[in-house]
């Protein structure tokens, strides 16, 4: 009989809220992990790293979304979506919801980074500082990942993290996918 581990995080959690015995230990280093998660990817596929630019719109943010944000009123948003690649398996999908009112001054690279990685542009800039890190054990379809990286009903740990300049803020969710958590277990 095929016995799945059952995993009671079926939300957004902080970490203090979360019984680490429930996740496989080198699942939770990588959740945990607080550097750059593009450095760890290029590592661990040996330099064998792409991004392949999903979408990036700007439309007003949902309600979960904005209530985020330590504004009253966050006006539009740029809504960026990609997968990280290791050794051309899609390995992370990644949304990323910066305010268009933090994408200014030095953060205006924000609105056009195109095929570059979100986060070796924030592990760059030493001012900015993750505030907060959440993560959940929940469905790809609940996540938003398209069908083509992986099933809908698969179950796949995410992590999501608030980094802060000074009074800009920016929201990055992570998705671990299948092929991933086979190399990480390896």
């Amino acid at each position: 009989m095929n016995s799945q581990p059952i995993y009671p995080i079926l939300s957004w959690t902080s970490m203090e809220n979360i019984n680490e015995s429930v996740i496989d230990k080198p699942i939770l280093n990588w959740l945990l992990d607080d550097g750059s998660l593009t450095s760890k990817l290029i590592e661990l596929s040996e330099n064998q790293f792409g991004l392949e630019l999903l979408d990036q719109t700007q439309r007003a943010p949902l309600d979960v979304e904005a209530s985020v944000f330590d504004v009253k009123t966050i006006g539009n948003v740029i809504d960026r979506k990609v997968v990280l690649m290791g050794n051309t398996a899609p390995w992370v999908y990644a949304q990323s919801i910066i305010p268009l009112s933090t994408a200014v001054g030095d953060l205006a690279i924000l609105k056009n980074l195109n095929k570059r990685s979100l986060g070796e542009f924030i592990f760059k800039n030493k001012a900015i500082k993750r505030r907060s890190l959440q993560i959940a054990h929940l469905s790809a379809r609940e996540y938003g990942i398209p069908p083509r990286l992986c099933g809908g009903d698969e179950m796949l740990w995410g992590r999501k993290s608030l980094f802060t300049l000074n009074t800009n803020s920016l929201l990055v969710s992570e998705i671990f996918l299948p092929s991933l958590i086979l190399e990480i277990k390896s």
